[in-house]
């Protein structure tokens, strides 16, 4: 469950983070945007950061939970929540196949996450979580046009640490979170940490078991090696599963209009000659509940997840060598309702095993006047996947397995030279060599037997697999910064991002034949990298002896080769096309009275692609998951209370504006503005040891929906809706 707060361009709220009945003042924030230690107002990025501490206060026990306090991010959660990534500034990537990397990366603990499958993880045991806007192309490099999310758990230290909370709430929901921690020598540190998380369904079945209910495992195990002061090791051991009902779509009757693009059925009409608003089986969803409906099938969602992360330091004179080694393991069993109705129409699934090593090489030195930093990495995904669709009624399966093999390689570089004690220049520039290759096959098998009846296609070359990728890219960086005053910043900056090329794995492989002759099209399986130049000018800056701070950032982004994904009818392709994006996000937090913070955001934003290819025509789209405004806003107060403790008592609240979720603007996938607004008291003992606190999430139970795709040419669109009302309670010692 979420609760939407909007933090402040990485301002650490200090109501929530120092000593309670402290002053309300902003405090400094150290962060690692550019992999190195500096205070967030000194970095020239539009960057968002928050504490573990300011996560516990708030409630947050999901990675997902972020994008409520981070202006102009959103979550994407196609397959009914099984796959979790980001948007950010309406750079997005909604393609529901398992082997597509997002545009906005996600690390943990310097070690990026491939998979979207695994972006959706319990957040437990946090020392705090970085969100950069904008192409991060240069210092961290894969993929990330968009941004960033980098989450970094808290470490071993000598001293003993000791905490546990335990949360109870609607639908049965039980949260269990604890951590130990201290040396077990003079250079010896260890922390372990766990969290468990369940809940009812919150989607009602009448037909069967509840849907969207909540089962998941983690756990972290790290050791710190420090023989002295030039040299540390550290390995973590990680490890989650997951284990739910999943797929709960709302069935919304659909028919296709002159453009091709669905559109809903009235309660009135009789387009399938079934019956009033009906679909082609005489179905249709009657209380306009989106929790509750008829589903035939029950699905599931089991991802189970392990890694293991090494990082080394060695503090030299003026330079400083870092190596990160990563290897990642994910399996994952997926199937689900499409059609989610009382027939046994469509039921989509996706099997995943990956495994994923990554090795980073870098130095970092530092003069006088100047910083330098470069860098070798390395990235290798081993994948193998299956998608299908059982069609029982027509009594036939399409199965696609296929392995996808990425292997990838960059050099890159960072120079910062002051021109003087108020000016300083940035240069970077990164090369990175990718190669995918594809092995793909289409069948269609008996559904009773699961026996093949044909092969629908197959690519590869010569029987060996089919290099989708084999090119070299370039990202680049300049930036110049100007220090006008010691509480203000002012940036200028130009971004060059890249995004590699894929291949597309559809569902239905019809659209890889080629209209003339009927044989497959190998061009028509890849799609190629897209490129993005970033345009920004930036202000940061605090009033009133840091009691108020403002940070703002305008943008431009001029997009080549923008990946589209497109969803049509159970096709589903990424094409490369033009689009442009800019906007404006606003920033501001205050601490106008002991005790009180105010937090306020605003992120406007447009973004268009051009010649998007549509059914009968190719036409301009709004991008997908691209509100115009997105608001958020936040006040909380805290008072001495009984026995010396703290009570604190907080409200907020997030706005979307309407949005497309699919780059075809089909009507059907349009969502309206919407607000949800959260609430929260709490009480801290005198000696903070105890933290009691009571929640509730989405107040007003507003109904909307985070995801929808349309099938107008199966009759239905799939829409994926948003939490209802939430409540809980929560107690937290630390030792």
């Amino acid at each position: 469950m979420t609760s939407t707060v909007l933090a402040m361009s990485g301002a650490t709220l200090s109501g929530l983070a120092v000593p309670a009945g402290a002053q309300a003042l902003l405090e400094e924030v150290v962060v690692t945007a550019q992999k190195r230690e500096q205070n967030l107002q000194d970095v020239g990025v539009a960057v968002t950061a928050l504490s573990g501490d300011q996560m516990d206060a708030l409630g947050y026990t999901s990675s997902t939970d972020i994008v409520d306090m981070t202006p102009g991010m959103q979550l994407v959660a196609p397959n009914g929540g099984s796959s979790t990534f980001f948007t950010i500034r309406g750079v997005t990537q909604n393609d529901f196949t398992d082997h597509q990397e997002s545009p906005v990366a996600t690390y943990i603990d310097g070690a990026y996450i491939s998979q979207m499958s695994a972006g959706n993880f319990l957040l437990f045991d946090m020392d705090r979580v970085e969100v950069l806007r904008g192409p991060q192309g240069t210092l961290f490099g894969r993929n990330a046009t968009g941004g960033l999310v980098h989450f970094i758990t808290r470490k071993p230290e000598q001293e003993f640490d000791a905490r546990l909370d335990l949360g109870y709430g609607a639908y049965n929901e039980v949260n269990l979170e604890g951590a130990v921690g201290g040396a077990l020598s003079e250079t010896v540190s260890v922390r372990a940490a766990a969290a468990y998380n369940r809940h009812d369904g919150v989607i009602e079945n009448r037909l069967g078991k509840d849907i969207g209910n909540g089962n998941d495992y983690a756990g972290r195990v790290q050791l710190l090696f420090e023989p002295g002061d030039d040299f540390s090791a550290l390995l973590s051991v990680r490890a989650a599963k997951s284990d739910i009902r999943a797929g709960a779509y709302q069935h919304k009757v659909t028919v296709a209009n002159d453009a091709g693009l669905g559109v809903f059925v009235g309660p009135d009409e009789d387009v399938y000659g079934t019956c009033a608003g009906c679909d082609m089986n005489g179905y249709r969803d009657t209380d306009d509940d989106r929790h509750a409906g008829d589903y035939d099938f029950v699905g599931f969602n089991d991802i189970e997840t392990w890694g293991a992360t090494t990082t080394l330091e060695w503090h030299l004179d003026h330079v400083t060598l870092t190596s990160v080694t990563d290897y990642f393991e994910l399996s994952k069993d997926y199937k689900e309702d499409s059609d989610s109705s009382p027939f046994p129409l469509h039921e989509f699934s996706l099997q995943s095993d990956v495994e994923q090593f990554s090795q980073e090489f870098r130095a970092n030195m530092e003069g006088d006047d100047y910083r330098l930093l470069g860098g070798l990495y390395y990235l290798q995904i081993d994948g193998d996947y299956i998608s299908g669709i059982d069609l029982p009624m027509d009594g036939i399966a399409i199965d696609n397995p296929y392995t996808l093999d990425t292997e990838s390689w960059s050099i890159f570089g960072q120079a910062e030279y002051d021109l003087s004690s108020a000016f300083t220049l940035i240069g970077g520039l990164r090369w990175t060599e990718d190669r995918k290759e594809i092995d793909f096959a289409s069948n269609l098998l008996a559904y009773n037997d699961g026996s093949p009846i044909m092969e629908l296609a197959r690519f590869n070359d010569d029987l060996s697999p089919f290099a989708v990728v084999d090119k070299g890219t370039w990202s680049a960086k300049v930036e110049l910064d100007w220090h006008a005053t010691e509480d203000t910043l002012v940036y200028v900056s130009w971004n060059r991002g890249t995004k590699g090329g894929g291949a597309n794995a559809p569902l239905d492989v019809s659209g890889l034949l080629d209209p003339a002759t009927g044989e497959l099209d190998y061009a028509r399986m890849a799609f190629q990298d897209e490129t993005i130049d970033a345009y920004e000018v930036g202000i940061k800056t605090d009033f009133f002896d840091g009691a108020m701070r403002v940070n703002s950032a305008a943008f431009y982004y001029d997009y080549s080769d923008y990946q589209a994904f497109n969803f049509q009818g159970l096709t589903t392709f990424i094409v490369n096309t033009d689009a442009r994006i800019y906007g404006l996000d606003l920033e501001l937090m205050a601490s106008p009275l002991p005790g009180m913070d105010i937090m306020l955001g605003a992120s406007v934003l447009e973004a268009e692609a051009f010649d998007v290819p549509l059914p009968t025509q190719a036409a301009d789209r709004d991008i997908a998951l691209s509100p115009d405004i997105n608001l958020n806003g936040m006040i909380r107060y805290e008072w001495p209370s009984f026995g010396g403790g703290t009570m604190a008592v907080q409200a907020d609240f997030k706005y979307l504006s309407s949005q497309y979720f699919s780059i075809s603007n089909a009507p059907v996938t349009r969502q309206g503005g919407y607000t949800v607004l959260n609430g929260r008291v709490s009480y801290t003992s005198p000696d903070e040891h105890w933290r009691f606190a009571a929640f509730g999430k989405n107040l007003t139970d507003k109904d909307y929906d985070i995801i929808g795709f349309d099938v107008a040419s199966s009759g239905y669109t799939e829409r994926f809706p948003g939490n209802p009302i939430w409540w809980g309670i929560s107690a937290s010692y630390r030792y």
